[in-house]
């Protein structure tokens, strides 16, 4: 009987490590793209830092939100998930994010006035913190609809409480922002 257990346990394992007899892969793409902003930045600016991203709010309740841009794939691929992934470098004490797609392309030098015209439907992210300070969040759906598009994939990560706190991510660097994802071949 345990045999029977362990080689069950063994198929269960393999099975999903092969998605049920489709092998899978991850990419990993890096050299992502991300800016910071706050309403309250004079002059409607961009980010003052760029080696890091931040979400959260201020004390008096401005947004404080960051967009992230990956070049575009050429093929399509059947996408299993998608996750970016964001290194923590100090968090005080924001509790979820939001993320939606900006409609549009942008550039390093883009306003915030022009950020809230190009983002879209905004939904609460799924998140799963990994090892080492890593934070992921699931952006699977959008991932799909971007993939073979030829377009840019680009994100805006808001805080999704009434927190006014604010977590802080690196921007580049070995722990820049990647995107993960799962592809069946």
């Amino acid at each position: 009987m345990r045999k029977v257990y362990i080689l069950a346990i063994c198929l269960t394992l393999l099975c999903s490590l092969t998605a049920c007899g489709q092998a899978i892969e991850t990419l990993t793409l890096t050299g992502i793209t991300g800016l910071w902003f706050t309403e309250e930045m004079p002059g409607d600016g961009g980010c003052p830092d760029p080696g890091s991203l931040r979400v959260g709010r201020t004390y008096d309740g401005k947004d404080i939100f960051s967009l992230v841009q990956v070049p575009p794939i050429e093929e399509s691929r059947e996408v299993v998930e998608a996750w970016l992934r964001l290194k923590i470098t100090e968090n005080n004490g924001a509790q979820a994010l939001r993320v939606g797609p900006v409609n549009g392309p942008w550039e390093a030098g883009v306003t915030r006035g022009e950020v809230f015209g190009l983002v879209g439907e905004t939904r609460p992210a799924r998140l799963a913190l990994a090892s080492g300070g890593w934070l992921q969040v699931d952006v699977t759906d959008l991932v799909k609809n971007w993939l073979g598009s030829g377009a840019d994939l680009c994100l805006a990560l808001f805080e999704g409480s009434d927190s006014t706190e604010t977590v802080f991510f690196a921007g580049e660097g070995e722990d820049e922002p990647r995107l993960e994802i799962i592809i069946q071949k």
